[in-house]
C-alpha cells in the first residue's frame, strides 16, 4: 500500500514530464532512421494491410505487400507457418527481395482481398526465372508448384519463370504462403497481373527471348560462314564464345529447361553456371585472337592464357562442386574475367590494334551486363527489371556492336589483302623493273665485253696476220688474202699479179752494221714497198728479206712488170741507217695467174724471182718468160 501510494503520488509529479519524454523518443527515433541505424522499436513494424486488387490490367509490384519468415533449416511446415506466433517481417523499407546465395529456406506471405464487381483470375509472377523450387500454400487445396527443378508437367504455369494462378471472389480476402529455396541466387521479386493481362504479358516474354535465340543462332550462322569461307580461327572462337553465352542464357530465361533439355534434372540445374563459365573462356581465346595478342601484345596474351586455364577449370568446377558453390565461383572469376578483357581491349586500343575500339565497345556492353548480374548475385546491387537482365541486354548490344566490328574487320581484311596484292604487284614491278635494268646492264655488259672480245680478237687476228716488225702482212695473211684474190679474179675474170721480192746483200749488211739496224733496213723496204704499191695492192712480207704484192685487177702483165719496176727503182736508192748509209737492190719474180692454182702461183713467182737472183741479181723476170735453167742446189724460200 505504501509503495501504490509512493507510485501515485509520482505519477502525479511527473505527470507533465511523460509526454515530453515521448516527444524525445520520437525525435531519437526519426534521427536514427535518418542515419540508417536500427532503432529497437523498428524490430516490429506494422502489418501491411490487404493488397486490393480492382480487376486493373497493369502489374502491380508485391514488394510492398510481401512479409518474409526465414527457416534456416527448413523444418517449418505450412501449418507452423501459418499458427499463430509466427513472425513474418514486412518488406517494404528493402530496395529488392534478392537474398543472394543461402541456403535457408524462405516464406513469403501475402495477404490479397478482391475489389473486382466479379470472379477474377490473378496470375503471381516472379521475376527471377533460375528460382530452384517455390511453393504456393492457400491459393487450393493442393499446393501449387513453380521453379527450374520442378519438371514442366507439375507447374502450375507454362510461363518462363515462375508463376501461380489466384481466383478470387468479389469482396474475397485470403492469406497466401510461398515456401521457396534455391541453390543460387535466392531472389523474390514478383508481381501481381491481371490475367489476361498476363497471358500478352507471357507471350511477349517468350517472342523476345525466342527473339534474341534466333539472333543469337543467325549470328552464329552468319560467322560460321565466314570461317568456311575465310577460315580465320577468330570467327570460329567467336561462334564458340556466342554459342556458349547463348546456352548460358537459354538456361537462364528458362527457355532450355522448357524446349532443350529436361526441367528439374541435376543438368538443368548445371547448365547456367556451365554455359557461363565456357563463355568466359571462349571469349578469353576470342579476345587473344581478335587483338592480334601474340603479336600486338605478347604479354597480355601470356596473361589471357592463364585466365583462359582458370576459367575451364571453373567450367569444370560447375559440373563437380555443389550448384551454390560452382555459382559463387563463377561471379568472382567473372569479375575478375572482365576487368581483364576490359583491360586488355584497352590496351590493344592504344596500340592502335585493328577493330580494337568497336571490340572494347562490345565488350565493354556484355562485360558490363555480366558484371551487373554477378554483382547483383553476390547483394552488391538490387534486383530489377535492367540487372536481372542485364547479360541479354549485354550480349544483344554487344552483338549489334560485333556485327559492325567484324563488317569493319572484314572491310580492314579486305583493304589489307588489297594493299598486301598492291604491295606485292609493286614488288613484282619493282623485281621486274630490276630485272630488267639488270638484263639492260648485262646486255651492255655483254655488248662491251663482246665489243671488247670482238676488238680483242681483231687485234689477235690482227697479230696473228700481221708481221710483228714491219706491220705488214704474214705469211698467214698472205695465204689468207691471196686465196680471197684468186677467188675473186675467177669470179670477175680478172688479171691477179703476184710480185715475190728478194733482198740482195741484206745478209751482209746485218752481219756488219747488226741486227738492229737490219731491223731498220727491213722497216724502211717495208715503207718504199707500200708507197710503191697501189692502195688495192696486198704488200706482205713472207720472212727474212722475202717480200710479196699481191696484185688484184692488174689490167695487164706489162703494168704488172711496170709496178715491179718501179719497186726495184725505190729499193735501189740509198738507205740511210742512222750515221751510215747504205746501198740496197732487189731480185723480184713475177707470175701471172691464167686459172693456175694460187698455191701454184706462189711458187712460179719464187721460181721466177730465183731466176731474176740467178740472172745477175737486181732482175725481173716473169714465170711466163724463158729463163736460164735453175741451179739445182736452189730451194724456194
Amino acid at each position: 500500500m505504501v509503495l501504490s501510494a509512493r507510485e501515485g503520488q509520482a505519477s502525479k509529479d511527473t505527470g507533465g514530464f511523460f509526454p515530453r519524454w515521448r516527444i524525445c523518443v520520437r525525435l531519437a527515433l526519426l534521427l536514427s532512421l535518418l542515419h540508417g541505424a536500427p532503432p529497437a522499436i523498428a524490430a516490429q513494424p506494422e502489418e501491411p494491410a490487404a493488397l486490393p486488387l480492382d480487376g486493373s490490367e497493369r502489374p502491380v509490384d508485391l514488394r510492398p505487400h510481401l512479409q518474409l519468415l526465414r527457416d534456416p533449416g527448413g523444418r517449418l511446415q505450412v501449418e507452423d507457418v501459418m499458427a499463430d506466433g509466427r513472425e513474418f517481417v514486412p518488406l517494404a523499407g528493402r530496395r529488392d527481395l534478392n537474398l543472394g546465395y543461402t541456403r535457408d529456406t524462405v516464406w513469403l506471405r501475402l495477404d490479397l482481398e478482391s475489389r473486382a464487381k466479379d470472379i477474377r483470375d490473378w496470375q503471381i509472377e516472379f521475376l527471377y526465372p533460375s528460382l530452384d523450387r517455390i511453393e504456393l500454400f492457400g491459393a487450393g487445396e493442393e499446393p501449387l508448384l513453380g521453379g527450374d527443378q520442378v519438371p514442366a508437367e507439375q507447374r502450375d504455369s507454362p510461363h518462363l519463370s515462375p508463376a501461380f494462378s489466384v481466383r478470387l471472389a468479389p469482396g474475397e480476402q485470403r492469406s497466401l504462403y510461398f515456401r521457396a529455396q534455391s541453390s543460387g541466387t535466392l531472389t523474390l521479386d514478383a508481381q501481381i497481373w491481371e490475367s489476361d493481362a498476363f497471358a500478352r504479358h507471357s507471350r511477349q516474354t517468350l517472342m523476345l527471348q525466342t527473339g534474341y535465340v534466333a539472333m543469337l543462332v543467325a549470328l552464329c550462322s552468319y560467322n560460321l560462314l565466314l570461317f568456311l569461307a575465310l577460315r580465320e580461327r577468330n570467327f570460329l572462337l567467336y561462334v564458340l564464345f556466342a554459342a556458349s553465352l547463348g546456352g548460358g542464357m537459354l538456361a537462364h530465361s528458362g527457355l532450355g529447361a522448357q524446349y532443350l533439355w529436361t526441367a528439374g534434372s541435376e543438368l538443368d540445374n548445371r547448365t547456367l553456371p556451365f554455359f557461363l563459365a565456357l563463355a568466359m573462356a571462349m571469349g578469353t581465346l576470342f579476345t587473344r585472337e581478335f587483338l592480334d595478342t601474340r603479336h600486338a601484345l605478347p604479354r597480355w596474351h601470356d596473361l589471357l592464357g592463364q585466365a583462359c586455364a582458370v576459367h575451364l577449370g571453373v567450367t569444370l568446377g560447375t559440373l563437380l562442386l555443389p550448384v551454390d558453390r560452382a555459382l559463387q565461383t563463377l561471379s568472382v572469376t567473372s569479375i575478375a574475367g572482365i576487368l581483364l578483357l576490359l583491360a586488355c581491349g584497352l590496351a590493344g586500343l592504344l596500340r592502335g590494334s585493328p577493330g580494337a575500339r568497336v571490340f572494347v565497345l562490345a565488350e565493354l556492353a556484355l562485360m558490363a551486363g555480366a558484371l551487373l548480374m554477378a554483382l547483383r548475385n553476390l547483394t552488391l546491387l538490387p534486383s530489377n527489371l535492367i540487372t536481372a537482365n542485364s547479360v541479354q541486354l549485354g550480349s544483344t548490344l554487344e552483338m549489334l556492336l560485333l556485327s559492325f566490328g567484324l563488317a569493319a574487320r572484314l572491310s580492314e581484311l579486305k583493304r589489307l589483302k588489297l594493299e598486301a596484292r598492291e604491295a606485292v604487284l609493286r614488288s613484282q614491278q619493282e623485281a621486274l623493273k630490276a630485272l630488267q635494268e639488270q638484263e639492260r646492264l648485262l646486255e651492255r655488259r655483254v655488248a662491251e665485253r663482246t665489243a671488247a672480245l670482238a676488238e680483242a680478237n681483231a687485234r689477235l687476228s690482227a697479230m696473228a696476220l700481221k708481221d710483228p716488225l714491219t706491220g705488214l702482212a704474214n705469211r698467214i695473211g698472205l695465204n689468207q688474202r691471196l686465196t680471197q684474190a684468186w677467188q675473186r679474179a675467177q669470179r670477175k675474170q680478172e688479171l691477179l699479179a703476184l710480185i715475190l721480192i728478194d733482198l740482195d746483200g741484206f745478209k751482209a749488211i746485218n752481219d756488219r752494221h747488226g741486227h738492229a739496224a737490219g731491223d731498220q733496213l727491213l722497216l724502211q723496204v717495208a715503207g718504199r714497198l707500200q708507197l710503191s704499191a697501189r692502195t688495192t695492192d696486198l704488200v706482205a712480207r713472207l720472212g727474212g728479206d722475202e717480200f710479196v704484192l699481191v696484185c688484184e685487177a692488174i689490167g695487164s702483165e706489162e703494168q704488172a712488170h711496170a709496178l715491179a719496176e718501179r719497186i726495184l727503182h725505190s729499193l735501189t736508192q740509198p738507205v740511210q741507217l742512222g750515221e751510215v748509209q747504205v746501198s740496197l737492190s732487189a731480185s723480184i719474180g713475177i707470175s701471172i695467174c691464167h686459172g693456175q692454182s694460187h698455191e701454184k702461183l706462189l711458187r712460179e713467182a719464187d721460181q721466177a724471182m730465183y731466176r731474176a737472183k740467178a740472172g745477175g741479181r737486181s732482175r725481173i723476170h716473169r714465170a711466163d718468160v724463158d729463163l736460164p735453167p735453175l741451179d739445182p742446189a736452189y730451194r724456194p724460200g
